[in-house]
């Protein structure tokens, strides 16, 4: 879905302004924050591309004024309403407790296998490989155009790539499918590629280096090939 979540190439945001180096946590909340994944993961709640789509989700305002981790919270928050894990009168009724008590200890929670699980994910992340029998379309060098249409549910492709033209530079075999998986229909994989634009070709000759171009991973669904 077109949604706030893919400003890329959107004119009118001003300049990014990287720094040079930052703090991975600016807060010691982000910390627990970035932990909501794992451990909600590893019960079943959800899987990676269910989370994406919750986190694309927000209200558009919300997204583009909370820190990068609010937004983690608030869809694992309303995931879990959903599933019917906890209820929102819950949710408020804890955070009151603890804005109004805030060196109340936590619930005791002592699960190794949980921190182990944790650990690993987030050193190493979630395989998404997959073996599947069905063979590649594409082949390395093959022209080929981004659909242009625009779902109304979950994807990975971006805005800015769609309806252009690129060429395959690399295979990675199969992967999950984030369009399927995200919907909760079950997992299934498709062949993923790596696709060279030309800048000009993403932002036109007017707003692109001439010798730069850029790789976006594609899924085999997103692309045909072009014509000659």
């Amino acid at each position: 879905m077109n949604g706030i979540h893919d400003l890329g190439g959107i004119d009118g945001m001003g300049p990014v302004g990287p720094t040079a180096w930052e703090p991975p946590y600016h807060a010691e909340w982000e910390k627990a924050a970035w932990a909501l994944f794992p451990f909600a993961a590893r019960a079943g709640m959800f899987g990676l591309d269910e989370f994406r789509k919750h986190l694309e989700g927000m209200h558009p305002l919300h997204y583009l004024t909370a820190f990068y981790y609010e937004h983690w919270v608030d869809a694992v928050e309303r995931i879990g309403c959903e599933k019917g894990h906890w209820t929102r009168e819950e949710l408020d009724k804890r955070t009151a407790y603890y804005l109004q008590y805030p060196d109340a200890p936590l619930p005791p929670n002592d699960d190794p296998a949980l921190v182990d699980f944790a650990d690993q994910a987030i050193q190493n992340g979630f395989p998404a490989a997959r073996q599947i029998e069905a063979a590649p379309k594409f082949r390395i060098g093959d022209k080929v155009v981004v659909d242009a249409s625009v779902p109304r549910h979950h994807h990975r492709r971006p805005r800015y790539a769609m309806g252009r033209v690129g060429e395959i530079v690399m295979h990675h075999g199969a992967h999950v499918f984030p369009d399927t998986t995200a919907a909760g229909g079950g997992e299934t994989a498709e062949h993923l590629y790596t696709v060279r634009f030309a800048q000009s070709e993403l932002y036109g000759a007017a707003h692109a280096d001439p010798n730069a171009c850029q790789h976006v991973d594609m899924w085999e669904p997103y692309i045909t090939l072009a014509r000659s």
